[in-house]
């Protein structure tokens, strides 16, 4: 077995793992050199972390000083903080680093960054950290005069929203004066993230290019994951082709039941593909179900309905869905509108109209 297991799916994959997105890194990597901002929005587990860190190592190995900075779950001033330092962490050595630590320090902040653990406590609550968040904001800036440039990820971007009033207006005014530093704002909640961005009072309105994922082009996974079970030494036969399409371009569920069939390519060897496919196809709906459990009962009565209809191939806007279903017309479109803001739902251009994100709740939907 290889030492980097292929269908690893839980967390991000290792950037020599991710598959396609070709024209979304060369995209960012064009932009850095431009310094163009870029606002990157994607649904949970559909690879938005994988591409950021390929394109902070293809930029590192250009001379480049780079940093994800992670945000989510952040919910107050000592959280960022703290999150600027951890991202900061790899460049410890470098001395503007070790100058905002000592800071840390003095200001309560416990930091230990051996090589190996990160150890972050928080100050004391009437600890004013104002200055330690803009020196950790202006590093990058200082950074870069000693490299080819430097690029800052903030990772779950919207979540700043939720850490302090106005905390989005601080980052703004202190970062509008970089002219060294690219950045990236990367977030998993599409309607937080664009009302970041495209609200004419928001401090970042219009200060970003906007990049979205789409789904994996299937073909392109087929044969990728075929060529991972070669270096497993396992023969899927068609049953990983069937689970592909079945994943639909989502990431992280493909490569679940990719990780599913392997295991049951081991254990349950002489299983037709068929049988092979429905067996692991029950063993992810297990997997999911609590979460399936949860993202349901958040959402509206006629969210669901909605999410019903497009799980079993219709249209949500459908002129007798009220009809059907009671309710409005209009009710319906906002419930889709709803939905496709909170990364659930996805209109795509082509042939397949509406899409429910996540597969597997499709196909619990649908049974």
């Amino acid at each position: 077995m290889p030492s980097d297991y292929p269908f690893k799916h839980l967390g991000p994959v290792p950037p020599h793992r991710m598959i396609d997105r070709e024209d979304e890194l060369r995209h960012l990597g064009i932009a850095a050199g431009e310094q163009t901002a870029i606002r990157l929005a994607a649904p949970r587990r559909y690879g938005k972390t994988t591409l950021l860190d390929a394109h902070r190592a293809a930029l590192s190995g250009a001379g480049w000083v780079a940093a994800r900075v992670d945000l989510g779950g952040v919910s107050d001033l000592g959280g960022v903080v703290r999150a600027l330092i951890s991202a900061w962490a790899p460049h410890r050595d470098l001395d503007p680093v070790r100058k905002a630590r000592r800071l840390a320090t003095r200001l309560g902040l416990e930091v230990n960054i051996p090589p190996v653990r990160l150890t972050l406590r928080a100050p004391p609550p009437s600890t004013d950290l104002t200055g330690l968040f803009e020196e950790l904001l202006n590093l990058p800036e200082i950074l870069a005069r000693d490299a080819t440039g430097a690029l800052v990820v903030f990772d779950e971007f919207q979540d700043l929203l939720a850490a302090a009033p106005q905390l989005d207006a601080r980052v703004r005014a202190v970062i509008q004066h970089h002219h060294q530093t690219t950045y990236v704002f990367a977030g998993s909640e599409p309607s937080l993230l664009a009302r970041m961005f495209e609200r004419r009072d928001a401090p970042f309105w219009g200060q970003a290019e906007a990049l979205r994922l789409g789904p994996l082009p299937v073909e392109d996974t087929i044969a990728e994951v075929e060529r991972r079970f070669k270096e497993l030494e396992l023969a899927p036969g068609e049953a990983a082709a069937q689970l592909v399409e079945i994943g639909a371009g989502h990431p992280q569920r493909t490569m679940l039941l990719c990780h599913l069939l392997a295991r049951q390519l081991r254990e349950q060897p002489d299983l037709s593909d068929d049988e092979r496919v429905e067996v692991v196809l029950t063993l992810a709906l297990e997997e999911t179900a609590e979460i399936h459990a949860a993202e349901l009962a958040s959402v509206s009565r006629q969210q669901r309905v909605v999410l019903g209809e497009v799980a079993n191939g219709r249209s949500p806007l459908a002129r007798d869905l009220p009809t059907r279903q009671a309710g409005t017309r209009g009710g319906y479109q906002d419930a889709a509108a709803a939905l496709i803001a909170d990364g659930h739902l996805l209109r795509r251009d082509d042939s397949v109209g509406w899409q429910i994100i996540d597969p597997l709740l499709t196909l619990r939907l649908a049974r």
